[in-house]
């Protein structure tokens, strides 16, 4: 009886993280970061203030969101990548695997790269979860290949260009209105470094 009223109250927590997310980044998305409040937030789904920061600690924590969650996600698909790639081809197919998130729905991809390039403080922390991402990949790439075959330094550079080329093929795509397939930019671009090798 206990592990259900667990599960229960786990379920809840989780629905109420995901409607705040959804109504905070529809107003966002609708009239501005700094023109909304949390009170804006909250009002609809009926719940305190003091309820939002118990899942957010401030506005930006609840656009990062999706961010955090990518961490894992990135990571366990370097993992699933096959042992015999080579070390850039396994990074840059890992990255490659947000662009096919982001085709479902390149309206609000477009739009969240709007609201994060538009606000500076969510651009910083938009910079912040980055460098978290390439710290992970960079500790599993080490972990896939052997410290002794990918030192760090390789490991961390290996990394880096990666998501060096990763974000100008974003940006490229931001630019473009988010009109072409990512993808094909994102190739591009990883080919770009490659070339240079």
């Amino acid at each position: 009886m206990t592990a259900k009223i667990t599960n229960l109250r786990e379920q809840f927590k989780t629905t109420t993280r995901e409607e705040l997310t959804r109504v905070g980044l529809e107003l966002f998305l609708q009239q501005g970061f700094a023109a909304t409040t949390i009170d804006q937030i909250v009002e609809p789904l009926g719940i305190s203030k003091r309820t939002f920061f118990r899942y957010f600690a401030t506005k930006e924590d609840l656009v990062v969101e999706w961010q955090t969650e990518m961490t894992p996600a990135f990571v366990n698909e370097l993992n699933s990548r096959p042992r015999e790639e080579a070390p850039f081809k396994a990074v840059s197919e890992t990255l490659l695997s947000l662009a096919s998130r982001i085709n479902t729905s390149p309206e609000m991809a477009l739009a969240l790269m709007r609201l994060f390039k538009e606000t500076p403080s969510l651009a910083g922390r938009d910079m912040e979860r980055r460098m978290v991402w390439e710290q992970a990949l960079t500790a599993a790439l080490i972990e896939r290949e052997g410290r002794t075959v990918t030192p760090r330094l390789k490991a961390r550079i290996t990394v880096g260009m990666a998501m060096t080329a990763w974000t100008a093929a974003l940006d490229e795509w931001y630019l473009g209105g988010g009109k072409a397939e990512l993808r094909p930019i994102m190739e591009t671009a990883f080919s770009l470094v490659t070339d240079q090798q």
